[in-house]
């Protein structure tokens, strides 16, 4: 599930407890310990946030800055102009054929 349907499925959630409110702090900490474990888990931990909107901005920015953290790290494949493999099928050992006395390679 990603981030955004996480947020959008936890804000349905809380709002549709209308009779019997839960704290704030425990709305935070059910939406942050709900999630996937990873580095937007862990800056929600390290950040705190006062109110349960709050830690939704926060937890879409940072993933939005984990994702295209992880599309930058991945270079284009760039050909190299070193030597280029070959196939060990592709190589023949010389034949040789003995005549007589002599050797002959061909």
């Amino acid at each position: 599930m990603s981030m955004r349907d996480y947020v959008q499925k936890t804000r349905h959630l809380a709002s549709c407890i209308v009779t019997k409110p839960i704290a704030m702090a425990s709305q935070d900490h059910v939406f942050v310990f709900g999630m996937r474990e990873g580095m937007t888990r862990y800056c929600l931990t390290r950040a705190k946030p006062a109110t349960l909107e709050e830690a939704f901005a926060l937890a879409l920015r940072e993933d939005y800055v984990v994702t295209s953290s992880y599309a930058r790290q991945m270079p284009a494949e760039v050909p190299s102009s070193g030597p280029e493999l070959m196939e060990i099928d592709a190589v023949s050992a010389p034949t040789v054929a003995v005549l007589g006395a002599r050797t002959r390679w061909s």
